[in-house]
């Protein structure tokens, strides 16, 4: 049963859509993959496809390469405005059956505006996209995605899952970035907390997540955030956390720089869901003024009975987990 399919526009796309779903079928099965050059049968469609996996959970990878959005006829007009494009039905397929959408900017390709598609795409802006990017595919991006997959509910394949408990892949060790480098951030602690008991005055427990709070990382630095809830849905975003003094980004920020990229703050992004007691949300690193990712995760916490700290754990793309705490300020 196919659980992950892949949009793509055949002018620019073929090449990264033909590897990508190689490498994504080695991660969950080649069976769990459907790209329409591989697996299109007559008489078949991808709205059958993926209406036949909706319980499922199944998850659309955009491909966004510049022709993606942007493929033109000779006169000018755009083909994603024909209502017989293939990648508008494709897209439009997956929304109509309430599919996962995950955008991936291919090489650098950005997202479109809201307001430069046709009134029916206009949601895929809302998504957050990842980068694919040819020269950080293996070592970070990949890692990234497939991570991402899993915790929308894939599974990965028995050999992966042998392979993953035998030895995590090193996902920002390869890029120059020791974990330490996170923890010193701000957020990864390498020590557990002792439970938190609400005093027996405590006022009554906040029915929403709404509201600001801190990152307390275990050498007392003391981060502000904020956290946002719509019904089941939450996200997190941290006040920029300057990071350029620190001798264990050192290596990475001189990395950087070699192409004339700049860092000096990081950010925290959090988006997922609340579960009763409990959030579990896709984690990003990002650089200070957003324009790049850094590293991601998964960040899942437990709300304690006041509703007022979250403990939990970090999980990266490396394989390593640290706990983490966040407190409420208001």
């Amino acid at each position: 049963m196919n659980r992950i399919f892949i949009s793509y526009r055949s002018a620019d796309g073929t090449k990264d859509a033909s590897r990508l779903a190689d490498d994504l079928g080695d991660a969950f099965g080649a069976g769990q993959v459907f790209l329409d050059r591989h697996d299109l049968r007559g008489g078949g469609s991808w709205r059958e496809a993926i209406d036949n996996a909706i319980g499922k959970r199944p998850v659309v990878l955009l491909l966004i390469t510049p022709a993606f959005f942007g493929a033109r006829h000779d006169d000018g007009h755009l083909r994603i405005e024909d209502a017989d494009d293939p990648v508008r039905g494709e897209i439009l397929s997956a929304i109509a059956t309430g599919a996962t959408l995950m955008p991936l900017r291919v090489d650098g390709t950005p997202m479109p505006t809201a307001d430069s598609l046709p009134e029916p795409l206009r949601t895929v802006t809302d998504w957050h996209a990842l980068a694919l990017r040819t020269d950080d595919w293996s070592a970070l991006d990949l890692p990234r995605i497939v991570a991402d997959i899993e915790r929308l509910g894939v599974p990965r394949s028995a050999e992966q899952r042998v392979a993953s408990t035998a030895g995590k892949r090193r996902l920002i060790l390869s890029s120059g970035i020791a974990l330490a480098a996170v923890a010193g951030a701000g957020v990864l602690l390498r020590s557990a907390y002792p439970p938190v008991d609400p005093p027996a005055s405590a006022p009554a427990a906040p029915t929403t997540l709404d509201g600001d709070w801190l990152l307390v990382s275990a050498d007392g630095q003391r981060t502000p955030a904020h956290l946002r809830q719509r019904g089941d849905a939450v996200e997190l975003r941290s006040e920029p956390v300057r990071i350029d003094s620190r001798p264990e980004w050192a290596t990475y920020i001189a990395s950087l720089a070699t192409d004339g990229t700049q860092l000096s703050h990081v950010r925290y992004t959090a988006r997922g869901e609340r579960f009763g007691d409990e959030l579990d949300m896709a984690l990003m690193l990002i650089s200070g003024d957003g324009s790049f990712e850094v590293a991601g995760g998964n960040l899942h916490v437990r709300m304690s009975a006041d509703a007022r700290t979250l403990e939990g754990k970090v999980s990266l793309n490396t394989g390593d987990e640290e706990v983490v705490r966040l407190e409420r300020t208001r």
